[in-house]
């Protein structure tokens, strides 16, 4: 029977059923669709209608052959409708049932077109988070590819997130299938791209064996097999589609492949599947209706049950892998991708900066740092570096040499190395002390511990109470970076970046703001670094549009840094300079300085921390911190004391906030502080003998010997930017940028 929807279309017959809405081949002005339309007795229920108006405002900007597309949304009275594509076939559930396993080439083509899929949705900022059988629809009216596999499309992004946007949910909730769900979903990360990786990797291993890696029994039983069994390879699967699935299936985020890497991976491997047949796999027992691939909107159980000890194909499923949610210290003898490890000799010439020959390279040019240079290097002669640092490793020893000097002006920097991603990313595991970099590579020196690094917790330090947030009067554009601050000679100067690309500041003194003043010259990239290292003086480090780092220094005027509430100058500012011609930094830096008159620096290149530092006239060579890992997001730098660092990073494996301290011209192990992470920059601050961190999503935590405790930071929500901190002697400042472009501040008392 025909059904109106709207004015323009005609549903007549129902295709399928979901849990939010029946699909009906339909037709309108431009031909047949497939339209879906919301379940009336779900009509009433927000958290739906919100999921199904999301659908359409993800996939409007999505135009892939491998994604079904929206055509139009449709609001009639209680009626909430999507006009889609429409593909004549059926889904990949229906042919999983029907023949319960595919042929490797079969199977392979199809998880390719889905990964073609994921990869367009991902350039446009979109997560699927609920990649499965019954969202990849099979075109049968279209030519086959390889394996006679019909093109393959995905659907149903109704519980897509566009990555910038506010959560639609609580934080407590689950949302997705438990059979495909990854391990962060379900240790309550931030869902990313690599979500939907593991998804489609799952899919893949039940087109090949006939039933997913961690199905079966209760649903709280298979979110738990996610998180703590590693997944059991397939016999008969060739040995490189089995490293596919090895990595896609990976506990660690960070070690997954892209959705691009993934579609071309498995296209390469396409012509030496032809042929094969699909494997004699013998299943585990048939999944009841609790077990099954029902959708889940799940409270996470406190105690979830055991897992079912039925043994799957190949023997028992490994065990090791523990939640990825950094909770106590984990337990020595279990493998977990949270535990800080350090790198190797062979990760470092991996991907670390490597010298071109010692003794020959030198800085780029007077009073600029060597820039390690980055280059692929072959196996072999990464092999040899190894050998060859081993070697020196234990002339060292014998000798009884001291290590690199941070503040040695003059050291050589130049290097190469393969500068790019690596697939590395979960942190390594050897100590520093016993760890020779790469011959050649530039590194800052890093001292022993007797204690492996590990997350710290420690007795309780209480946290200062914060005021109420306020407004700052508005800079002349929206701001879209930063913000930064320091505090000099009684003003708090406060520096971000506007939308028109320059560097905008404010100070504020104990009459108020004054105007807001733009630093022009170069187009900036990221956030601005400020320290001063001199009296009445500060210098503002800026990442260019060209990825390099630029300098720039003002000098009060009068002596006096002055001038916030009253309005007039705050100094005169010299003019930008290159700070290195050569060093193309992933992230904005961040400065401190360790002692009068000194500048230091810390910066992101290729994914690994690198510093350098400004003695007199002259900067040292940039030195990769090896006892940083792999990181993403810009990194933090202060100094509580003479002599003293602590960097602050954002492990790449799970987000996990890093403290690095420097003392003794080395740097020491990491720990992890417990309580935060991130996905952007964080920061900090040493006031009243105290260490003081703030992360994305409004966490703060504070330290006193090496002892953290955090919390949130009251009026804060993920819509705001955390940036600056700022501390006078008795009063700690914080600033937030809005999602308006402005900013506001909090302060409290220490």
């Amino acid at each position: 029977m025909a059904r109106k929807i709207g004015s323009r279309y005609t549903a007549h017959q129902v295709l399928g059923r979901g849990s939010a809405g029946t699909v009906w081949l339909g037709d309108g002005p431009e031909g047949p669709v497939a339209i879906k339309l919301l379940r009336e007795d779900l009509a009433s229920d927000q958290d739906l209608v919100g999921r199904f108006v999301q659908e359409r405002t993800a996939l409007l900007s999505l135009d892939h052959p491998h994604i079904v597309g929206i055509r139009d949304l449709v609001v009639d009275g209680s009626d909430l409708a999507l006009v889609m594509d429409l593909v004549r076939g059926t889904d990949l559930r229906s042919r999983l049932e029907r023949e319960r396993r595919l042929a490797p080439e079969a199977a392979v083509a199809i998880a390719a077109d889905v990964a073609d899929g994921l990869a367009a949705a991902h350039a446009a900022g979109v997560v699927h988070r609920d990649v499965k059988p019954e969202n990849v629809l099979l075109d049968s009216a279209a030519p086959t590819g390889p394996g006679g596999a019909p093109p393959a499309l995905l659907t149903d992004f109704g519980i897509a997130r566009l990555v910038d946007t506010p959560r639609r949910t609580r934080a407590t909730r689950i949302i997705g299938t438990p059979d495909y769900l990854a391990p962060e979903i379900i240790e309550g990360l931030p869902p990313r791209a690599s979500v939907d990786i593991y998804a489609l990797a799952t899919v893949l291993y039940e087109l090949l064996a006939g039933f997913t890696p961690f199905g079966g029994g209760h649903p709280g039983a298979v979110l738990r097999r996610h998180v703590t069994e590693a997944v059991t390879p397939l016999p008969g699967l060739p040995a490189e589609l089995d490293r596919i699935l090895s990595a896609c299936l990976a506990k660690a985020p960070a070690s997954r492949l892209t959705a691009a890497e993934l579609g071309a991976n498995l296209r390469d491997l396409l012509p030496r599947l032809a042929g094969l047949p699909a494997l004699d796999v013998a299943g585990p027992g048939e999944h009841d209706d609790e077990g099954g691939y029902g959708e889940a909107d799940l409270e996470p159980p406190l105690a979830p049950p055991a897992p079912a000890p039925a043994t799957p194909p190949g023997g028992d499923r490994k065990r090791g892998a523990v939640p990825l949610v950094r909770a106590a210290a984990p337990d020595s003898s279990r493998d977990t991708h949270t535990s800080i490890k350090l790198p190797t000799a062979e990760e470092l010439a991996g991907f670390g900066a490597a010298s071109r020959g010692a003794g020959r390279s030198r800085a780029s040019a007077p009073g600029r740092p060597a820039s390690p240079r980055h280059r692929s290097v072959s196996d072999a002669i990464r092999q040899r570096r190894i050998r060859f640092a081993a070697a020196a490793a234990a002339a060292l020893a014998v000798a009884g040499l001291g290590g690199w000097g941070i503040a040695s002006a003059g050291s050589s920097g130049s290097g190469t190395g393969s500068g790019g991603d690596s697939r590395g990313d979960t942190p390594p595991t050897t100590d520093p002390a016993t760890t020779t970099p790469a011959a050649g590579t530039p590194a800052a020196p890093t001292a022993a511990s007797a204690d492996a690094p590990q997350s710290r917790t420690g007795r309780p330090v209480a946290l200062p109470q914060w005021s109420a947030f306020q407004g700052v009067p508005a800079a002349g554009v929206p701001l879209t970076g930063g913000p930064r601050a320091l505090v000099l000679d009684g003003a708090t100067y406060v520096f971000a970046r506007g939308q028109d690309k320059n560097v905008w500041y404010v100070v504020r003194d104990a009459s108020g703001y004054g105007r807001w003043h733009k630093l022009t010259g170069i187009n900036v990239d990221d956030d601005p670094a400020v320290v001063s290292a001199r009296q009445g003086r500060i210098d503002l480090f800026a990442l260019g549009t060209d990825g390099l780092l630029y300098r720039r220094t003002m000098t009060a005027a009068g002596g006096s840094a002055g001038a916030g509430g009253s309005g007039g100058s705050a100094g005169h500012w010299n003019a930008w300079s290159q700070v290195d011609e050569r060093t193309h930094f992933d992230a904005a830096p961040a400065a401190a300085s360790s002692e009068p008159g000194r500048i230091d620096l810390v910066g992101r290149v290729g994914g690994d921390l690198v510093t350098a530092s400004l003695v007199g006239d002259r900067w040292n060579a940039w030195a990769v911190v090896p006892t940083a890992g792999r990181i993403t997001a810009a990194p933090a730098l202060v100094s509580r004391a003479r002599g003293s660092l602590d960097a602050f990073v954002v492990r790449k494996a799970d987000g996990a906030v890093l403290q690095l301290p420097y003392s003794g011209g080395a740097w020491r192990p990491a720990c992890v502080i417990e309580g935060l992470d991130a996905t952007s920059r964080p920061d900090a601050v040493a006031a009243g003998g105290r260490l003081y961190a703030f992360a994305s999503g409004g966490q703060a935590a504070a330290s006193q010997d090496a002892d953290w405790s955090a919390a949130p930071l009251p009026g804060t929500d993920a819509d705001r930017a955390l940036g600056a901190v700022a501390a006078s002697p008795h009063t700690l400042e914080i600033f937030t940028r809005t999602p308006g472009g402005t900013l506001s501040r909090a302060t409290a008392s220490v």
